[in-house]
């Protein structure tokens, strides 16, 4: 079923985008600081901007959609090519380790944080509760069970179920089922956070299984590229669409279960928006260079580190930037965390044992001349 012609070099503007899809996250994270409602660390001061507030949340309705898609894609050619050996000892070192590394220090830095912008006393019986929150490591624990629980196999049995399918029916059958796990998660949501990631994990799998399964049938892409659903201009209809949805919602303040709208249209968008950017960007053909090649390989190690910065920046800040800029203070939060987090990146890329423990190549020693002894 593998077409060799799908993805035959590497596509530096797919590595790219999967990197922009981990790194949005920062902004999501600096823009949730703002009054709307949501439980958070800190809520701003700053004035509603329902516009923004509403991209955002549109963004983050389809941004791990993807990412997982990718992931599935990018999984299914790694086995193909270099075996399951090679796959499990890539995501232990790439996923896993860094997983468990930032796990060690992430819960019990934001109990810290926390309890200083809250006022509160520190005691054990805290630090220790923190250890049951896994924030925004969520991601990395459910791809660890992807790909070590789940076998490859059973993901080769989809694809060829898949294969079957009239690819309008395929999309259906995707936001059906992704939906159906997301109603599992409204009905457990009650019951922590380790229990609620079960329907998370399973949700974000149907499109983990969807990535993999179009790698092995990529000899159909040529055909599916063309239908009507995936081109650019319904990608562009269903996403303001959706974004109108998200609007109304935050202007009106509605309460009622019409809030769950524009989630239910995002999970059209996110489906179809999936198999949109890899036909996209796998024909865009970016050329690689320098500042691209940085941001693939420090995507991971920002966004593990961004968590307690940009939540620190979003208190420290509010108090310097005028209330009536909402979208100001999100973009200068959001750089301030990608700066610092771009620093500790610089710092571990440079040290091998941490380089090994977040799951990076150690920055080569630059070659220093020899000096010559009669001079």
């Amino acid at each position: 079923m593998e077409n060799k012609a799908f993805l035959s070099s590497r596509n530096i503007g797919l590595d790219f985008l999967r990197a922009l899809l981990i790194l949005e996250g920062v902004l999501y994270h600096a823009a949730r600081s703002l009054p709307g409602g949501n439980s958070w660390y800190y809520i701003s001061g700053k004035n509603e901007a329902d516009g923004f507030t509403a991209l955002i949340e549109f963004m983050h309705t389809f941004r791990m959609e993807a990412f997982f898609f990718l992931s599935g894609m990018f999984s299914a050619m790694v086995i193909l090519r270099k075996g399951t050996d090679f796959f499990y000892r890539n995501r232990r070192k790439r996923v896993l380790v860094p997983l468990i590394s930032a796990f060690l220090f992430i819960p019990g830095l934001m109990y810290l944080i926390s309890s200083e912008i809250k006022g509160e006393a520190l005691t054990t019986q805290g630090a220790l509760g923190a250890y049951t929150y896994l924030h925004h490591l969520w991601f990395l624990v459910s791809l660890s069970a992807m790909s070590f629980f789940v076998p490859a196999s059973l993901y080769q049995r989809v694809a060829t179920i898949v294969r079957r399918l009239p690819f309008p029916l395929l999309l259906a059958m995707l936001m059906v089922t992704a939906n159906a796990f997301f109603v599992v998660k409204f009905f457990v949501k009650d019951f922590g956070e380790w229990i609620n990631l079960i329907p998370v994990t399973a949700r974000f799998m149907v499109f983990y299984a969807a990535g993999y399964a179009l790698y092995l049938n990529s000899d159909q892409i040529p055909q599916q590229a063309r239908n009507i659903l995936v081109s650019t201009k319904m990608v562009v209809a269903v996403g303001l669409v959706c974004w109108l949805a998200f609007f109304a919602i935050y202007h009106f303040n509605i309460t009622s279960s019409l809030k769950y709208l524009p989630v239910l249209c995002a999970s059209i968008f996110s489906v179809i928006f999936s198999y949109w950017v890899v036909f996209t960007f796998e024909k865009m053909r970016m050329k690689e260079n320098r500042m691209i090649q940085a941001v693939v390989d420090s995507a991971l190690v920002i966004y593990l580190m961004h968590y307690p910065l940009v939540i620190t920046f979003a208190w420290i800040l509010d108090g310097y930037l005028p209330d009536a800029l909402p979208v100001t203070y999100v973009a200068v939060v959001t750089l301030f965390a990608l700066i610092g987090s771009a620093a500790l990146y610089g710092v571990i890329k440079q040290l091998p044992l941490l380089a090994m423990l977040f799951g990076l190549k150690p920055a080569r020693p630059q070659n220093v001349p020899a000096i010559n002894s009669r001079s």
